[in-house]
């Protein structure tokens, strides 16, 4: 099997749980809730594609998706300055519009995942200008030095392998945590 047919199948797999277990189960006017604290599905689903969105393009060498038209349909705090990078829910979240995400969230998620089904095994060991990236995507290395630090001078395959597929799979378990706090556990 060609290595990058199984990250992507991976992919899809993460995609899937995350679509069938979360949104299909949670309202969308439910998503900004944040029970017992921590942060909300909303959040969780914007943190994830900012940072698989910058990921692809550290990869693809290619703008952000957020870059694009879907980042007029955000609130300038969500694209200026490292906007959704923190781990931790910001307070101007409240702005985010749960279609506006979903969107987000969907058209990063299909452009990681023809960038990664695209890499080849040899492309997985390469080492993208990652440093580069984030400064085009406007991340300041001030604020976000540790972002730098764990990014750069690593090959794609740990691109793939964290950002794009391991934190959307630990973030979705986070979600799934809160829609079962919100008690819509379909179980």
């Amino acid at each position: 099997m060609d290595v990058t047919a199984w990250i992507a199948a991976e992919l899809d797999d993460t995609v899937g749980r995350l679509t069938a277990q979360v949104f299909d189960v949670v309202p969308a006017e439910r998503l900004h809730e944040r029970p017992g604290g921590g942060n909300s599905i909303l959040w969780g689903a914007f943190h994830t594609a900012r940072h698989a969105d910058l990921a692809t393009a550290a990869l693809s060498g290619a703008d952000t998706v957020l870059a694009g038209a879907i980042g007029a349909t955000f609130d300038e705090r969500a694209t200026d300055a490292g906007g959704g990078v923190d781990e931790a829910e910001q307070p101007w979240s409240a702005a985010l519009d749960p279609g506006s995400v979903r969107r987000y969230l969907d058209a990063v998620l299909t452009t990681a995942r023809t960038t990664v089904a695209g890499l080849g095994a040899a492309g997985l060991e390469q080492v993208p200008a990652t440093a580069e990236a984030l400064r085009r995507a406007g991340v300041p290395a001030d604020r976000f030095d540790w972002l730098y630090r764990m990014w750069s001078d690593r090959p794609a395959a740990f691109l793939v392998r964290w950002p794009i597929i391991g934190h959307l799979a630990n973030h979705t378990g986070e979600m799934i945590a809160t829609r079962n706090r919100m008690g819509l556990s379909p179980f």
